[in-house]
């Protein structure tokens, strides 16, 4: 990656006699004066005549291509979509998936809203009551001016509105009194707080109670208004939780539109009266997301091309110097962006980090190249004589860098996930497109430009030769010391690595400073089960069967799993007792209708035996379907909290062909607040049903009748997971296989390569142990730092190793000729990796977390790759070396 310009001098023949004693830095300016005398190359003349003509076509060809790529982003800028759908792969459950929503709605989307009154009093006050159902008709009234835009809602002025409607006699929610006027219209005068009640109503109660009020809930008012009919009867709590379920078939752009005009309406409501609306959603997060992306680009842009300025003023002190790498870099990227448009391309947040990371990667190419070509001007060669020597003597670094960097970035697209895939692709054009520009393009602009001879005054390259002395006197007087601690290190960090866990969040995208942030913060602090995920568990027939049988042994079997979801950690409404868990399928409301209407269950065989739905008599079968079927025809109220029907409450858990059960679907709630809590809920829900090959699981109970496949956004999740840890490990071991077979094509010997490739393998580690220390995980970019860890290292290795053997081959000395290793190649090492930490680092300043954790790690990668390559890499090719000369000797 990081060039050396004393690759300048890497081919150069040297003379040991005109050597002696003289220092590196005389040395250099006796090595480049040699090589002026010398007869110039056969081919440079002719070639760089075709050079001179050539120059104007090329930089019009490039002016052209740049043009038209730019078309392709401008004036319609690329939109970027960071959905968790855009990173899910096919698989098993994405497949069942699409399955199940042939049948039944799309998955459900809600969308939470944190309602408080000013200065914290009580929410459930009854004129705060009042004005939230006055606020309720208003979003109600703007769902319905965009064709229904909420499809179900749970809200505390809504749920009074339908007990009222039930049990009120027609009273209105405005002519409330007081609560006590309230609970006298709803509440029968013989129940009160320990008076028995049907498993629905305690499952509404739980379920309101940790997931719609605040943890603060006080109600022993309401119940001691209830022991007597004596008080204010009034609960208490700060705040309460809506709930609105967005229509499902939107596509997903329209539908994060539609709900931000929602989040627009509740911030009017907000500023309008004595209530607090604050809205969170994943649709809302994506949306902040991609809103706030190409903002996040511009200013990495900007800053990465300040960057870029400074370290090209301070590098060469020139207008030229400066205008013309700069100009080139700026081609990469809009030939990278563009390319990346004209293919159609779905763009994410993660595209963000390849402008920084082009401008960074690419400076090393331009400033390497431009200090060799001036070195060459100022010994009295044209500039296209000058450029076209430049390249040639940097030929195989440039080559090695650009091929090794390009195949750790292709790697990428072996993974499985689309984003990830994308990502390495754009990170590709842009490596070759800035070697493009910094070798043709850049020399073009010179050639075209120059008028004149010499263009400066020809400086000395920096040389710090007390620094190079103290590290060579460390490794001669502490080779054991300096390996066992690189050692040591490297062994703590693969310890480390088994707690760094994988994860996956879009809020990794979001600073936790922007106000969604904030308010999914607030509600997680409120509520118990706050911003609950749907898992679905979709039902098939088994193969070559229509249908799923539908008698006794599945209701056997749906028993065993309702009681099985209460001991699941994470299903809400499992935070207090394992008897309420929060869940939707036809066992459900079959209990429900059971409950509530004794006649029903008699009709159809079914009673409640505790808190079991099971056959009233075990002589006689059961048609599930039958009851089904009749429910789907009852329009009466069955939801307390959302007030659907029976019939709508049908129509989202079973699918009926031809009076028999098709298809079923049970959605289960849980709370998951990190990649590490879905995994294990999935693990859990996945243990509950077993395998159709464990005995005494349901799965195997029901492998002759029913496909359970668990499947939703969660479980999508759970796929990007292992997406992540196979990307991983595939960019890796690609990284690692064309690393090594490059270095044993140059080497042409198995332990030259393995020792060479040490370092950055070490080097892999360290930065692994580094995450740790620093508190962070994989993530969507984490993953992909072993690879560029192996890409970057690699080219510093070859440069100490390609150097270290030119030296040695003069009849050097080992230590002798690693010192002259170290202040040649050594110091421009140190150089130019200090120009990629920079333009690495500039990634810190993004607003995205996940984005400045990237930064923080390549950055760390640069810095362990260089120290690794000057510190213990000399040590391990100067005893290879000293091995290799006592055996010859002894021979």
């Amino acid at each position: 990656m990081n060039l050396v310009y004393a690759a300048m001098l890497l081919d150069t023949p040297f003379n040991t006699s005109a050597r002696g004693t003289v220092g590196p830095f005389h040395y250099q300016l006796h090595l480049a004066a040699r090589f002026m005398q010398e007869e110039r190359p056969a081919w440079l003349e002719k070639s760089a005549k075709h050079f001179e003509k050539a120059s104007w076509p090329i930089l019009a060809v490039s002016a052209l291509v740049t043009v038209i790529l730019l078309l392709q982003l401008v004036p319609d800028l690329p939109s970027f979509h960071t959905d968790l759908a855009e990173f899910s792969p096919d698989g098993d459950a994405s497949n069942a998936k699409q399955r199940m929503e042939e049948y039944f709605p799309s998955e459900s989307r809600p969308v939470f809203i944190h309602v408080e009154a000013e200065n914290g009093d009580n929410i459930l006050a009854i004129e705060n009551i009042q004005l939230m159902h006055i606020h309720l008709q208003v979003i109600r009234n703007l769902s319905e001016s965009h064709q229904g835009l909420i499809v179900n809602e749970i809200a505390a002025p809504g749920i009074i509105e339908t007990a009222l409607a039930e049990e009120g006699d027609g009273t209105l929610i405005s002519e409330l009194a007081n609560w006590t006027h309230l609970l006298d219209l709803v509440v029968d005068s013989d129940v009160d707080c320990l008076s028995s009640r049907d498993e629905q109503l305690d499952s509404v109660a739980a379920f309101a109670r940790d997931s719609l009020l605040h943890r603060d809930l006080s109600y022993s008012k309401v119940c001691d208004y209830l022991d007597d009919r004596a008080g204010e009867g009034i609960p208490s709590a700060t705040s309460t939780l809506w709930v609105l379920e967005i229509d499902p078939s939107l596509e997903v752009g329209e539908r994060q539109i539609k709900q931000d005009l929602l989040r627009q309406e509740f911030a009017n409501l907000s500023a309008e009266s004595g209530l607090t609306y604050s809205v969170v959603s994943l649709d809302l997060i994506s949306y902040d997301i991609d809103a706030g992306t190409f903002d996040n680009l511009v200013l990495l842009v900007i800053l990465s091309t300040l960057v870029v300025v400074v370290v090209l003023a301070i590098a060469f002190r020139s207008k030229r110097g400066v205008a013309f790498p700069l100009v080139g870099l700026s081609c990469a990227m809009i030939w990278t962006y563009g390319l990346l448009a004209a293919m159609d391309v779905s763009f994410s947040a993660l595209e963000v980090a390849v402008a920084p990371l082009i401008l960074g990667l690419g400076i090393d190419y331009s400033i390497h190249l431009q200090r060799r070509y001036e070195a060459y001007r100022g010994q009295g060669l044209d500039a296209a004589q000058s450029w076209l020597l430049s390249c040639n003597r940097l030929s195989v670094a440039l080559s090695l860098a650009v091929l090794t960097t390009v195949a750790a970035f292709l790697s990428n697209i072996l993974s499985d996930l689309p984003p990830i895939r994308t990502f390495g692709l754009a990170l590709a054009f842009g490596v070759v497109s800035a070697f493009i520009v910094s070798t043709v393009v850049v020399g073009a602009m010179h050639v075209v430009m120059n008028r004149s001879g010499v263009e400066r005054v020809h400086r000395a390259p920096l040389q710090f030769p007390k620094a190079v002395d103290r590290i060579l006197g460390v490794q001669k007087r502490h080779q054991a010391a300096v390996l066992i601690t690189a050692v040591i290190i490297s062994f703590a960090s693969l310890l480390s690595a088994a707690s760094l866990e994988t994860e996956f969040d879009l809020t990794d995208f979001l600073d936790d400073e922007m106000p969604i942030m904030q308010v999914r913060g607030e509600l997680q602090e409120a509520y118990i089960a706050s911003g609950w995920k749907p898992v679905y568990l979709f039902w098939e027939p088994i193969d070559g069967q229509q249908t799923i049988p539908d008698g006794a042994d599945l209701l056997i079997q749906l028993d065993a799993l309702d009681n099985r979801l209460g001991h699941i950690h994470g299903v809400v409404g499992n935070e207090r007792s394992s008897d309420h868990p929060a869940y939707e399928g036809i066992y459900t409301v079959l209990r429900d209708k059971v409950q509530r209407d004794s006649d029903f269950g008699e009709r159809h065989n079914l009673v409640m035996y505790g808190q079991s739905l099971v056959r009233d008599d075990v002589e006689k079968e059961i048609d599930l379907s039958v009851a089904l079927v009749e429910l789907s025809g009852d329009d009466g109220v069955s939801d307390p909290l959302s007030g659907r029907t029976w019939s709508e409450r049908i129509g989202v858990v079973v699918h009926i062909e031809d009076g028999e059960i098709a298809y079923l679907r049970m959605e289960i709630r849980v709370i998951a607040s990190t990649s590490a809590q879905s995994s294990n809920i999935i693990e859990e829900i996945e243990q509950q049903l077993g395998t159709p090959s464990t005995s005494g699981t349901i799965r195997n109970a029901l492998s002759n009748t029913a496909v359970i496949t668990v499947t939703g956004d969660l479980v999508m999740l759970e796929s990007v997971l292992k997406g992540l840890n196979e990307s991983q490990v595939e960019s890796t071991a690609i990284s690692l296989g064309v690393s090594f077979a490059v270095l044993f094509l140059l080497t042409r010997r198995i332990m030259p390569a393995m020792l060479t490739l040490a370092p950055v393998a070490l080097a892999t580690l360290w930065v692994v142990g580094s995450m740790v220390i620093f508190g962070l995980n994989w993530n969507v970019l984490t993953v992909m730092v072993t690879a560029l860890t192996i890409g970057i290292g690699i080219d510093y290795s070859i440069h100490i190793w390609r150097r270290f053997e030119i030296e040695c081959a003069e009849g050097d000395d080992p230590w002798e000729a690693m010192k002259r290793t170290l202040a040649t190649t050594g110091v421009a090492l140190a150089l130019s990796s200090g120009t990629t930490m920079c333009g690495f680092m500039v990634l810190l300043l993004s607003p995205m977390p996940v984005i400045r954790d990237f930064g923080l790690v390549t950055s760390l990668t640069v810095l362990f790759s260089f120290i690794l390559s000057v510190m213990v890499l000399p040590i391990l090719l100067v005893m290879s070396a000293s091995k290799g000369t006592e055996s010859s000797v002894a021979q």
